[in-house]
């Protein structure tokens, strides 16, 4: 017998082509994108619940359902845009952020980090991309949401900590941050 409580993840693409994705769950959904030039890293998370359709594009997916898009973004000291905004940045360096919109985490080496202070919302539907090489778009679903969210937070984690040698110490912060915003999607798909 399957335990609900056990989180499933899924390469996002191999599972929609292998029609493995339950979408009538809550389901969040990961995208990290790694700069080949740089260490610069744009990680989304995005959490959707009632997905009404699924349509392939050419580049990607669309889901139709809202999709409340939470955003974490490392800079390298030597990121050459680093003092310019987030939304003005080109492809896939871009997130619909000001840095208003954004908690700034100071790292050591002059480093940083980029949160979202509040989810973005994409009301209707929104667009994943197929990830290049090298990056990747995870689907997880199926989970009791106070587990699910302390897989997403150690997966997140693991990125920063392992991929990109962000401090554990600093990692708190961040899951605090990253709580915030999905409290505030759980809040919003219960109303």
């Amino acid at each position: 017998m399957e335990n609900k409580q056990q989180p499933r993840w899924i390469e996002l693409f191999k599972g929609l082509s292998e029609g493995l994705i339950p979408f009538e769950e809550e389901g969040y959904i990961v995208l990290a994108k790694f700069d080949k030039k740089s260490t610069y890293t744009l990680i989304e998370l995005i959490s959707f619940k009632n997905v009404k359709n699924i349509q392939p594009t050419t580049t990607g997916v669309t889901f139709y359902s809202d999709g409340f898009k939470t955003y974490v973004i490392y800079e390298p000291n030597n990121y050459q845009y680093r003092f310019q905004e987030p939304y003005l940045r080109d492809g896939s360096a871009q997130a619909p952020l000001r840095f208003n919109e954004t908690v700034i985490i100071d790292l050591p080496k002059r480093d940083r980090l980029l949160i979202s202070k509040e989810p973005y919302t994409s009301h209707g539907s929104f667009n994943i991309e197929r990830p290049d090489e090298g990056n990747f778009a995870y689907y997880i679903y199926g989970h009791d949401p106070k587990i699910g969210e302390e897989n997403i937070l150690n997966f997140i984690g693991e990125i920063l900590n392992k991929d990109l040698s962000v401090p554990r110490s600093y990692l708190p912060q961040v899951f605090t941050i990253l709580k915030d915003n999905l409290a505030k999607f759980r809040r919003f798909s219960t109303d």
